[in-house]
């Protein structure tokens, strides 16, 4: 009778420190929290991949492109970290206002018959006299003539890419403009990539469509909202003439 007494008093001792055991390998799920957030702006799936960095272990967050939601449910000390990213991220996009103006600039018309259509007229070209910037143009260049041959605007985007044709009859050009938004010491900025490209009509057809086409200006700057800038001078037919490139940009929030 002893020995049963104290087979069942070291079974039952060792089934609770089993019992305990276990209890400690099992970790406790803590409290969990859950939301859904439909996004106005940003992509669904490009802000999911950022969230991801944040997720815990007991974390899990998905995306519906098509509703254009994300839900997480996490912690709720990660969750209110990425309810509080997600503002800053899904912003509705900055506007810019491209303006551009085509210049020629030759050491005069007298020399240039064939692009005597191409241009403005004269009011035009009275402004452009009285324009500080191709004041300052003249002295740099050696150019004695400079008329507008092209003015257009744009509105687009930050972060997206747009088309701009440019030239008139007789001169086909492609503005292939990118802006990116950027804020340097209280001034509205962005960074523009530009690219001018010249489409030579009747060229003979080629294997190499690339042939046919002709980069003028390729680069990169950074403009203050509001001012004027030269972006390039592309040389045409033998450096007589010259097409230059000027860009104004306006931040509209």
């Amino acid at each position: 009778m002893k020995k049963s007494i104290v087979f069942l008093c070291v079974f039952f001792l060792l089934t609770g420190l089993t019992l305990n055991l276990h209890a400690l390998g099992q970790e406790k799920k803590p409290e969990m929290k859950k939301e859904f957030v439909k996004l106005k702006y940003a992509e669904a799936e490009e802000v999911h991949q950022v969230l991801r960095s944040f997720e815990s272990k007991y974390g899990r967050i998905t995306s519906n492109h098509d509703l254009n939601v994300i839900t997480m449910q996490d912690i709720p000390e990660i969750v209110d970290k990425m309810l509080s990213l997600i503002k800053e991220i899904d912003v509705k996009p900055i506007d810019l206002l491209i303006t551009v103006d085509l210049i020629l600039g030759s050491m005069g018309l007298e020399e240039a018959p064939e692009l005597a259509g191409l241009i403005s007229g004269r009011s035009s070209k009275r402004k452009l006299e009285s324009d500080p910037l191709i004041k300052e143009l003249k002295s740099v260049l050696g150019y004695t003539h400079y008329n507008r041959m092209d003015s257009s605007f744009i509105r687009i985007q930050d972060n997206t890419y747009s088309d701009l044709k440019l030239g008139g009859q007789g001169l086909d050009l492609r503005l292939n403009l990118g802006p990116h938004y950027v804020k340097e010491e209280k001034v509205d900025t962005f960074r523009l990539g530009l690219r001018l490209v010249r489409h030579i009509k009747g060229a003979v057809e080629l294997v190499d469509a690339k042939e046919k086409s002709v980069v003028l200006i390729r680069t990169t700057l950074t403009v203050k909202s509001g001012e004027r800038t030269v972006v390039g001078v592309s040389k045409l037919d033998g450096g007589d003439k010259a097409l230059i490139l000027i860009i104004s940009g306006k931040v509209i929030k």
